[in-house]
């Protein structure tokens, strides 16, 4: 699977939530909030497809800058999906974000095992 087609299937899976999308005009970065009633919501994930990033951010913890919660998260996904973002990425992580490489989703098992953490992220989210 290339990053394209991941890139393609994360949109459509992140939109299968309520979500709005916010699409940056010199990229391709699409924001993803949850849809609500109640004012403005942060950001729940982020798609990279620009050629220094094509990633995906999960926003595990918006706001809380001394959380380590997306720490965890991320040593979780890179057990999962048998990658090292150090070694892929060069950028600073956040702790609070969990960032996940277009090309480490290249098996339709992959891209499953993604959406579940995906699930399980949001729905630790709204608790």
């Amino acid at each position: 699977m290339n990053n394209l087609l991941a890139f393609n299937e994360l949109h459509q899976y992140l939109m299968s939530f309520q979500v709005r999308c916010t699409i940056a005009e010199k990229n391709l970065i699409i924001g993803y909030k949850p849809f609500s009633f109640v004012g403005i919501q942060p950001k729940i994930a982020t798609l990279h497809g620009s050629k220094n990033y094509q990633c995906l951010i999960l926003h595990v913890a918006p706001g809380d800058k001394k959380t380590d919660l997306g720490k965890q998260l991320q040593r979780e996904i890179q057990g999962q999906l048998a990658f090292d973002i150090t070694e892929l990425r060069k950028f600073k992580l956040k702790n609070n974000e969990v960032f996940v490489p277009l090309e480490v989703v290249d098996t339709k098992e992959k891209m499953k095992v993604l959406k579940e953490f995906i699930q399980q992220c949001f729905e630790q989210r709204k608790k």
